[in-house]
């Protein structure tokens, strides 16, 4: 204790502030946090894909009566045209149709065919069409095109690297960034799905030889047959596959061998926050509990939708599997299936205005460099222990780069001086003086190695003249 009493008096009084907050934290924390989890428990005697022959089925009308008003108004039953259409659920919970319609979840706007659809930062939202990716507000209002990326049928959003993929037809992964500049990459041909994986940025591509490539990097050689859909787990350490032979196979990523499987005809997966798959196959949707831990056997759940299913995904901290037909939108309840706590630091859902502006700008400060993006993602926030000399040689290369992209301006000459035949001219001089300065590095080169070889030469004669000059007597004794 110090010695002045004023100053052990403030000393106790901060201890006992620091003991108070921390108790009432946890008795706030013990009041939130839930005793139990509501789930649906199933017999091993009665298999749930079976059960739907007996009387006694637990159904979701069963299910409804047991909620409160605020979750029996998120199951939901739209009939809409225009389809077939896919869910996208996140914050703002996106429904888009491939003929011209795009939902939030109310009509916002008429445009053409969609491929893909996307949120990006500001609550924005990207949909990928023929001619180019347009870039829309909250409102419904165009906001930016990207001519860049033609022909895009799948998307996907970095958002701490601000990064908007697109996948080609023709296998192009292009990487878009919204501040600044962009990136394309040479992937596979004839690409079927595209998944990121939110624990390294690393996207996961299909194709039809059914191998997944994570950006140019090739994870595994999943089956022989094409990949119809696929999905990461919360950790990352966990990928699942459908595949055209009809099953679903749970990898593990750290061993990079296959964990379980189940022959399942699915076309659709869905991977909830606490583990619970869910798979489409037609007009059923069916879902497993602990799938990540192996257990394929025994289904937690079944539902039968209105027709064929085309998408299906999980709405974020919340009980609810959000399915999309040919002429419709769908919401149920799946117990035990969303992470009720979340951190309000990273993904802030009640704001006004003024707070929306603060963290943007916090997130556009906190950008990472599309650089991070590797297998190894706890490398981010280390120390960088490689040696300044590579690192002036990378920053040297890249300003090198950036200075032969910049379009030099062309002075306005009058009278003829800037005739089209003097430009052509001056460029075909740049091009000779370029193509001059390889061929002598090249001749430098050359010439170096030719150097080198004669002083080995001259070397090695004059070892052998020396040798020679030793009587063999003396020699010998030497070398014995």
């Amino acid at each position: 204790m110090a010695k002045d009493k004023i100053l052990s008096a403030k000393l106790k009084q901060q201890e006992f502030k620091t003991k108070s907050t921390h108790l009432k934290t946890q008795k706030i924390a013990q009041l939130l946090e839930p005793q139990f989890q509501q789930s649906v428990e199933i017999d091993d005697e009665r298999p749930l894909l079976k059960i739907s022959n007996f009387k006694g089925v637990f159904t979701q009308k069963r299910m409804c009566k047991m909620q409160n008003l605020y979750s029996l108004n998120k199951i939901i039953n739209l009939k809409l045209k225009q389809g077939p259409y896919k869910a996208l659920c996140d914050t703002l919970n996106n429904i888009f149709g491939q003929e011209n319609l795009v939902t939030q979840p109310l009509l916002i706007g008429d445009t053409k065919k969609c491929y893909d659809i996307i949120s990006i930062a500001q609550r924005n939202f990207a949909v990928a069409q023929k001619s180019c990716i347009y870039i829309y507000d909250p409102k419904g209002v165009e906001v930016h095109k990207i001519r860049e990326c033609k022909q895009a049928t799948k998307l996907e959003y970095l958002p701490y690297h601000f990064l908007l993929a697109a996948l080609n037809q023709n296998g192009q992964l292009t990487y878009q960034d919204i501040t600044q500049g962009k990136n394309n990459i040479k992937t596979t041909p004839s690409p079927l799905c595209l998944k990121q994986n939110n624990n390294n940025a690393i996207l996961g591509i299909g194709d039809q030889n059914g191998s997944c490539k994570g950006c140019t990097l090739l994870i595994l050689e999943l089956r022989l047959h094409p990949l119809m859909s696929m999905t990461f787990s919360r950790d990352g350490n966990h990928l699942i596959t459908t595949g055209s032979e009809g099953t679903i196979k749970v990898w593990d990523l750290r061993t990079q061998k296959l964990q379980s499987q189940v022959a399942v005809n699915a076309t659709n997966i869905a991977l909830s926050d606490k583990g619970i798959l869910a798979a489409g196959r037609g007009t059923d949707v069916v879902m497993w509990k602990n799938c990540l831990i192996g257990d394929l056997k025994t289904p937690y759940l079944r539902y039968k939708a209105s027709s064929m299913i085309c998408d299906i995904d999980f709405i974020k901290h919340e009980d609810y599997l959000a399915m999309s037909t040919f002429d419709s939108y769908e919401q149920t309840v799946v117990p035990e299936s969303g992470e009720a706590f979340f951190d309000t630091y990273e993904q802030p859902e009640l704001q006004n205005k003024k707070q929306r502006l603060e963290t943007n700008v916090r997130q556009l400060l906190e950008k990472l460099p599309p650089e991070s993006i590797s297998l190894q993602s706890h490398r981010i926030g280390t120390i960088d222990r490689t040696s300044k000399v590579i690192i002036e040689k990378e920053q040297k290369r890249q300003l090198e780069e950036q200075a032969s992209r910049k379009i030099k301006k062309q002075k306005k000459k009058m009278r003829g001086r800037n005739k089209i035949g003097k430009r052509e001219k001056l460029k075909e001089l740049e091009r000779d003086q370029k193509q001059q300065v390889k061929w002598q590095e090249m001749l430098s080169d050359a010439l170096r190695v030719k150097r080198a070889e004669k002083e080995k030469k001259k070397f090695e004669t004059k070892l052998l003249d020396r040798l020679e000059q030793i009587p063999s007597k003396e020699f010998i004794r030497v070398v014995s």
